[in-house]
């Protein structure tokens, strides 16, 4: 541990993450995946939060907190943090939706990465998805994106 490290909160107690911060981490997550956050995919986010039951409610000064508190996670602990607090805050009754709209948003683009296709089986096993419900999921959000 460094001299400053505490000051600068390099070794700070991680973050909570209520429901909607969750499902906005594992959205942004997806996006982010690849290294690189296109101009469409923050569309997708926008899109989503405004459609989403449980995001259309917030007021945008609360989006852009939860946004902010989202994006100062990933830059300081990285995405598998940002995943697992993600997954840690989300109740079990949203962790299916999140499985759908995350696997909706890596096949968007017509096209499934390596590191797309790793992010969605980790997610798959940590959001304690049965293999059966996750193959319907895919197999919806593929034939939706595939017009």
């Amino acid at each position: 541990m460094g001299l400053f490290s505490e000051m600068l909160g390099k070794n700070s107690i991680p973050t909570k993450l209520n429901n909607q911060e969750s499902i906005l981490g594992l959205i942004f997550s997806v996006i982010a995946i690849d290294g690189d956050i296109s101009d469409e995919e923050v569309d997708d986010v926008i899109s989503i939060s405004k459609k989403s039951k449980i995001l259309k409610d917030m007021q945008g000064s609360q989006f852009n907190a939860a946004l902010d508190k989202i994006i100062k996670i990933l830059t300081r602990d990285g995405i598998d943090s940002l995943i697992d607090l993600s997954i840690e805050g989300l109740s079990a009754e949203y962790r299916e939706g999140a499985f759908a709209v995350c696997c909706d948003l890596v096949f968007s683009d017509g096209y499934i990465e390596n590191e797309e296709e790793l992010f969605l089986e980790t997610l798959k096993s940590k959001l304690s998805i049965n293999d059966n419900l996750a193959m319907q999921i895919v197999e919806v959000m593929s034939l939706k994106n595939s017009i």
